[in-house]
């Protein structure tokens, strides 16, 4: 990857340098983790439409159905679907085990495969294909519908994996997995206790970290993604925390023709998460005629 003039990678202990050694944690309170409801279960996708769209993008993640009415059409034919991709489907008259009281099923259930958690030296140790590598770190996303589909996005912009933290994040559960489409169950999953460490561990081993800030000077469409790249999210409201920052290579942000001081966190994901994907497609420009 080819750096501005000028620019370099400080060690971290420069950038700890900076305020004088390391700062001291803060004096606010620590907001307390959410948890999902007890029993409640991570392999649970349910809804006519985020069933379908399971089936027809990733049947491979869903070991059964199980369908709660039988006398819609449009349920038979999800079934129909669901066992021409060999999917075993079964009619009950009671949800899963584990399903928050809350859920509107529309009539049918997916169970799907374990949650793909990893290590953070697996992750770093895995192989990619057709290109350099991605991978995103979540810097407490507290929202689970933001968590889910920032899960989602990840996996369709053929991410390496995602990094999140353990405290102050969203749990994984039922509504992660269903916003998420089944891409629970296909993306490697790292939760991380230190996210600081995590990203000079990802810099040792040969990563860019551009930290999303929506103060930022440089521009998404003026950044170099062509070497391995980790992209740090950071919360809803506080954004990056202040040591996940100063730990980052670059602070980029998303170009805006609005006043609006920032983007939903999954939506400023994906945006930037496919501008890499656009910079690292872009063909050569054609020669000149004569």
């Amino acid at each position: 990857m080819t750096l501005p003039p000028g620019k370099k990678r400080p060690p971290s202990s420069a950038r700890r340098a900076k305020d004088g050694g390391r700062p001291a944690a803060s004096a606010s309170p620590r907001p307390p983790q959410a948890r999902p409801a007890p029993g409640e279960r991570i392999d649970l996708i349910w809804g006519l439409h985020p069933v379908a769209e399971l089936i027809a993008n990733r049947p491979q993640t869903v070991r059964e159905l199980r369908f709660l009415k039988s006398d819609s059409p449009k349920l038979t034919e999800l079934r129909r679907q669901a066992e021409q991709a060999g999917i075993p489907c079964h009619l009950a008259e009671q949800p899963f085990p584990g399903t928050p009281e809350q859920a509107v099923l529309q009539g049918v259930q997916a169970r799907i495969k374990p949650v793909a958690a990893v290590t953070l030296d697996e992750l770093l140790a895995m192989n990619d294909e057709g290109g350099p590598p991605l991978i995103l770190a979540l810097d407490c996303i507290q929202d689970p519908h933001n968590l889910g589909a920032i899960i989602r996005s990840a996996a369709a912009a053929g991410a390496r994996g995602l990094i999140y933290t353990k405290d102050r994040s969203a749990p994984l559960s039922g509504v992660v997995a269903k916003v998420s489409a089944g891409a629970i169950a296909h993306l490697p999953l790292c939760p991380v206790t230190n996210l600081t460490q995590a990203l000079q561990k990802l810099q040792e081993g040969g990563f860019w970290v551009f930290g999303a800030d929506p103060r930022a000077e440089t521009s998404i469409h003026d950044s170099d993604f062509s070497g391995p790249v980790c992209l740090v999210i950071g919360g809803e409201g506080d954004g990056i925390r202040p040591l996940v920052k100063r730990q980052c290579d670059f602070l980029i942000s998303i170009p805006m023709h609005t006043s609006l001081d920032s983007l939903n966190a999954s939506v400023a994901a994906a945006i930037i998460m496919f501008e890499i994907v656009r910079q690292r497609r872009r063909q050569p420009p054609l020669p000149l005629p004569g």
